[in-house]
């Protein structure tokens, strides 16, 4: 089984400013998939309360793999005999903290057909580009938050308890810093799981080492995420406010000539430019209304002038090239003062 798990985390944003031409827009209205979430939170709590036991042969029957990847991997229950499998199944359901957190996701997840119709439009575009690929199914559930999203060749599992709401009470307990509360809604669910299926297929580890390479990388997730939700958000995407947004827009010449009088570009040392393109609330050495991974950014429209001058290349071929210098002298990336 391969498996690309990814907890995945981006920031809020109510606006949407459009910063790319995305070309691999398609119609895939005639495109059949099957997008019903199972729900597995709902069938595991409840199959215990039918029976004070864990049903391990039947949920394991009715989930297959997904499974023993929740409960091995995900919860992190060691390998053992099905009763012992049980018997921990039965501690994870019956903890006080455990059963509060699954009520709240019952709650704030009565309903997920928008949630099922944006996993439709993706699911559709991803069978369209890449037809030799299975669809995955979609599956719920809560793993007291040790994962947001998770991905195996069969499956993507969304985590419902990573997206209850920036005011939660239990995620200020995670140690993760204030600022990425934000993101912890539903509206981040399809966005984080179409990030995930592309980190899993297009694994980051592989990527060389330098930070032209890195941003590249970065930009085509970037867009590939757009070209599979080309109607979401920008905001939603990036991770970035509209007013970010519309700072990096404004300010893209200035951080492209930044890049290049620093040499940065074919830099290979992480300590010089990971902070361009890292995790955080805004980018040291500019000014506090640039946000985090500026150079993910970057990256994005270096790679969607690619695409256009490459207007032939299918999406699965673009993702594949390695290239980045290529990518950016194919490109003629020259941004605007």
């Amino acid at each position: 089984m391969k498996a690309g798990n990814a907890l995945l985390f981006v920031f809020v944003g109510m606006l949407a400013i459009s910063c790319n031409n995305n070309t691999n827009d398609v119609d895939v209205s005639g495109i059949q998939v099957d997008a019903t979430i199972h729900r597995f939170e709902q069938d595991l709590f409840k199959s215990f309360e039918a029976t004070s036991s864990i049903p391990v042969m039947t949920l394991r029957k009715q989930y297959g793999e997904f499974f023993d990847v929740f409960a091995h991997r995900i919860i992190s229950i060691p390998e053992g005999p099905d009763t012992m499998l049980a018997s921990n199944l039965k501690m994870f359901v019956t903890d006080a903290e455990v059963k509060d957190v699954f009520r709240q996701t019952d709650s704030a997840f009565k309903n997920v057909d928008e949630i099922r119709d944006g996993m439709q439009d993706f699911l559709k575009r991803l069978s369209f580009h890449y037809p030799d690929k299975p669809v995955p199914g979609i599956v719920t559930y809560i793993s007291a938050f040790n994962y947001a999203v998770i991905t195996t060749d069969s499956v993507i599992g969304i985590g419902l308890d990573m997206f209850l709401g920036p005011e939660n009470v239990y995620y200020p307990r995670l140690g993760i810093p204030k600022y990425m509360f934000s993101r912890f809604r539903k509206e981040y669910i399809v966005p984080s799981a179409i990030k995930a299926w592309f980190q899993s297929e297009y694994d980051g580890s592989n990527v060389k080492n330098e930070f032209l390479s890195q941003m590249i990388y970065q930009g085509k997730q970037l867009y590939f995420m757009k070209s599979m939700a080309p109607g979401m958000e920008d905001t939603l995407l990036t991770g970035y406010t509209a007013s970010q947004l519309e700072w990096c827009k404004q300010n893209e010449a200035s951080i492209w000539s930044f890049f290049i009088e620093n040499k940065l570009l074919f830099n290979t040392d992480p300590s010089l430019f990971a902070k361009f393109i890292n995790e955080g609330p805004s980018t040291s050495g500019f000014p506090g209304e640039a946000p985090g991974k500026i150079g993910a950014w970057i990256g994005w429209q270096i790679v969607n002038d690619y695409a256009s001058q490459n207007k032939e290349l299918q999406l699965h071929t673009l993702m594949q090239e390695q290239d980045a210098q290529k990518i950016l002298e194919q490109s003629g990336y020259k941004p605007q003062k």
